[in-house]
This record gives structure tokens, sequence and C-alpha cells, in this order.
């Protein structure tokens, strides 16, 4: 059964998200607000209820406008002569009606002509961006892309399905606007496309009119997930962290992260990169080749100027947070097939279990003991970079650029009516849709996980200046795992010839 959350979708804060506490009365998801279906021009389809999905709202409309569609059909019929239909290839145009309908080509084309090279790709005629395509078989075998669309200029779109050995397909796009974007014009969707009986599509883009010759034209997506999984992974957990930007230099911080991750299991990690420093660049390279690291490009900033924080009145900027909430849904789309579990988190945040030595066994009891969740939130604990380091012998290892975790003990207390930011481990699988801080459509329950079974670790500046030492909590988890992390590190940075002086430290 979809679960659906409701979330604000205009609030800078990110207050604005936080989870109500877990009880059985909230378990089910309310509706949460989506964006309306794009093809609106007809005052009849407006009557929808809001309990249907995107997918059944297509289908729903469909049907009430089939009526009309039949007339249509007949004149349409009338006006195409038996020896074209005969001799030339024919094109489908699914229009609103549940029927496929077949018109000749204005050229005969090869579909598709142009894919897509990159990343983001815009949509021809509009200000919308295209990121990625995958066939989701829980939504009557849709065809969603991942896409960035700008709140402030909607507009009718039509997807083009290229068939395998048959003719392209076009039919009106169900666009799904998330519902936070933290008041920046630019926000994260799903363009929904439904295709006919038959048709098995590998390739779509999207168009802005029902001229099939212009459409063909434009750069198609490849659709990806064709083929179902639901066991046999090849990864058990999968972290997606956010995208790198800036001048992002912070190679020691990434390093042991990498290690440690290892070191607890997880075989693939993916990053989204825009830009980072000489250094890391270095780093991510080793990793890539390594196998561990899928660095997926990120030039956002070739189409939008996104914001590298969160309140808009305050930044300027297209998109929240360098688009952080599309990386995040496109992350799990590409490991829904790949991986058991997936991860979301900062780069700059470290998943530390209280008592396992692998995720793998941790993951394995906490499904154990909720096995309808498809979500858990793991809550973040802030090291503050202010307060006192409480360390072990720092001439024993190398130090390169950036914060040493290893050197941070002391954590904030999470006071009791304080916002609780928590990070997601997720089953793919069940997952539709999600927000930063908590997904927000699933097919699964949300559990928030107690800190004493694992927290996620920040290292930043102190939230509250005043606490001493003394008012922080000591927390050495980290230096249980030392016997392994240092010297693999150093091993790292070694190879990397990367070193500075054992003394030196990033301000954050």
């Amino acid at each position: 059964m979809l679960r659906r959350r409701a979330a604000q979708s205009s609030g800078p804060e990110p207050e604005s998200l936080d989870c109500p506490p877990e009880t059985p009365d909230n378990r089910e998801m309310r509706d949460s607000p989506t964006a309306p279906l794009t093809d609106r021009t007809d005052q009849e389809v407006e009557d929808h209820t809001d309990n249907l999905s995107p997918i059944d709202q297509m289908a729903d409309m469909h049907q009430t406008r089939s009526q009309k569609w039949k007339v249509v059909l007949i004149i349409l019929c009338l006006s195409v002569t038996v020896s074209v239909t005969l001799s030339s290839p024919l094109v489908t145009f699914r229009t609103n009606s549940t029927q496929a309908h077949s018109l000749p080509p204005p050229v005969p084309s090869i579909c598709p002509l142009h894919t897509a090279n990159e990343t983001i790709t815009p949509v021809k005629g509009s200000t919308h961006l295209m990121v990625s395509a995958y066939q989701d078989h829980r939504e009557r075998g849709a065809t969603r892309i991942i896409a960035m669309v700008n709140r402030d200029r909607p507009m009718s779109l039509y997807c083009v399905l290229c068939c395998s050995g048959h003719a392209p397909q076009v039919a009106p796009a169900a666009v799904v606007m998330h519902s936070v974007h933290y008041g920046y014009p630019y926000v994260a969707a799903d363009m929904l496309c439904l295709e006919e009986p038959g048709c098995n599509a590998t390739h779509v883009t999207l168009g802005t009119s029902l001229d099939i010759q212009d459409s063909l034209n434009q750069t198609f997506l490849s659709i990806q997930n064709r083929e179902r999984q639901e066991e046999d992974f090849p990864f058990h957990l999968t972290v997606c962290m956010s995208s790198m930007f800036g001048d992002y230099n912070n190679v020691q911080q990434f390093v042991q992260t990498m290690e440690f991750y290892k070191l607890l299991g997880v075989r693939r990690v993916v990053l989204y990169l825009t830009s980072c420093g000489p250094d890391l660049e270095k780093v991510l390279q080793y990793y890539a080749e390594e196998g561990t690291l899928e660095v997926i490009g990120w030039p956002i900033n070739n189409f939008l100027k996104p914001s590298t924080g969160w309140k808009a009145q305050e930044l300027e900027g297209d998109i929240h947070l360098n688009g952080q909430l599309t990386i995040m849904n496109e992350c799990i789309y590409r490991n829904m097939y790949r991986s058991r579990y997936v991860l979301l988190a900062d780069v700059d945040q470290l998943l530390v279990p209280a008592s396992h030595s692998s995720l793998l066994p941790l993951m394995e009891d906490l499904q154990e003991q909720h096995p309808d969740a498809a979500v858990f939130l793991m809550e973040t604990h802030l090291f503050p970079a202010t307060a006192g380091t409480a360390t072990q012998d720092h001439s024993a290892r190398r130090r390169a650029p950036g914060v040493d975790l290893l050197d941070y003990v002391y954590r904030e207390l999470v006071l009791e009516d304080a916002f609780r930011s928590y990070k997601m481990v997720v089953n793919p699988r069940l997952v539709l849709q999600t927000a930063m801080f908590e997904v927000t459509q699933s097919y699964g329950d949300s559990v928030r996980v107690p800190s004493d079974v694992c927290k996620i670790m920040q290292v930043k500046e102190a939230q509250r200046e005043s606490w001493t030492n003394e008012q922080l909590i000591l927390d050495r988890r980290l230096w249980e795992f030392g016997d392994y992390l240092v010297p693999s590190v150093d091993e790292v940075l070694q190879k990397l010839g990367i070193q500075t002086s054992p003394w030196e430290r990033v301000v954050l």
C-alpha cells in the first residue's frame, strides 16, 4: 500500500520537515500534495480525486474522455486513405484516449536520433531539465523521468517513446512536482510516461508539442531498470553522497570515510560531482579506479544558478543546495536493482554503528525487528569543530588537508525540544519519493532507529557556542576502529603522495 507523508512545500527552514512522533495513528502516511497533470487544458479533468496516484489519474483521465475521442477517431480514420496507410510506416500517437492512434510520420526517422551524453539535458522549448529515465515496474510499468522543473513556468509536456521494433509513441506526460522546494523556483519532479502494450520502450524524451518530427530530433534518455529484480543484488548497501561542489578539498575526512565504510562492508559509494579541489580530485580518481566509488558528473551550474544553502530569501539561486533533492531521488532509482539498501547522506556525514562491527548485520537485525519497514531514520549528532579534542598519538599517522575525524570525540546533546535531523537507509524498491530528512512516498513504514543502535556523525561548527566540553558527551566509538582505520588511511595518502604537517588543521 502506498504511504504518503505530507510535507510543507515553501518554508525555507529545515525545521518545517521535522518528523512527527512515531505512533500507530500516524503510521499510515497522509496524502502529500502533488502537482497537477500538465495536460489539464479542459475543465472536465479538474475533478480528479487527490487520493489517486499520478498513474491512476492518467488512466482515469483517459477513461472519462474516451467518448469524446471516439468521434475524433471516426473523423481521423475517414481522413487517412488506404494507400497511405499501407505504404507508409506508422508513428503511434496516444492522446488522452485509452486507444492508440496511428498517423503517417512527416519524414522517415530512426528513434532515437540523438542520445544524452550528459547527466542533465534541457527540454527543448522549455525551461525544464531532464536527468535520467527509469522504468517503474510498481507503477504499471510507467517510465519515470527524474527532472528539475521551473515552478513559475508550467506547461504541457509530451512523452516520446522509442519502441523496440515498432513505431515511436507520443503521449501526454504526467508531471509530479515534489512538495519540498524551500522557496526556490526550481523543484525536483517526476515525469510519468505510459506506453501501449508491446512497445517495450528503450528511450524516451520530452517535447512541448505534438510535432512528431520535431520531437524525434530531441535528445533522448536511455530507459534504465527495464528488468525487475527482487533478490541477488550486486551490493548489500550503497552509500549515496550528496553533491560535491566549489573547491571542496577535505581529503583527510573523505579518505577516512571511504576506508571506514569499506571496513563496515560497503562496496559501493556513489558521488555526484560538480567540482572539487585538486588533491581531492586525485582521491576520487583513486577510489573510482579501485571500483569502490562511482562518480556521476553533475554540471548543474551549466544550466542553473544553484544555491549553496537553505534559505531562498537570504541566498540567490534557482534551486536548493545544488539540486540535492533531485540527486537523492535519482540515486534511489539508479540503485533500485543494484543494492538491497541505500544510505542517503552528505559528504561530511558518517554512519557509525554503536555495537555492530559491520553494517550488514546491523541492517539485517533492524529489518528482522521491523519487517514492514521501508525506511530507517538515523539521527544526526554534531561533533563541534570548536570543541577541545582528545586525541591519540598524532605523530603516528599522516595528516592530509581536511578534518581528521579521530580528533573529535565530543558531541552535542540533542535537547528534547530541539529539531532532530535524520539521514536515511532505505529499501529503494519500496520508495517512490524522498525529501531531505524523510521519505514522503513509500510502500512501507518509516522507523526511527535509536541513537544507541547507530548514529550519523557530523563534524561542523558548534550550534551552541556557550557549551563547554563538560556539557558535551564524550564519544570515542570511532577510536575502536582506529587499528584498521589509521594504517588504511596512511596507505592511501602515501600512494597518492598527499601529506601536510602533522599538526596542520583546516577550519570548517
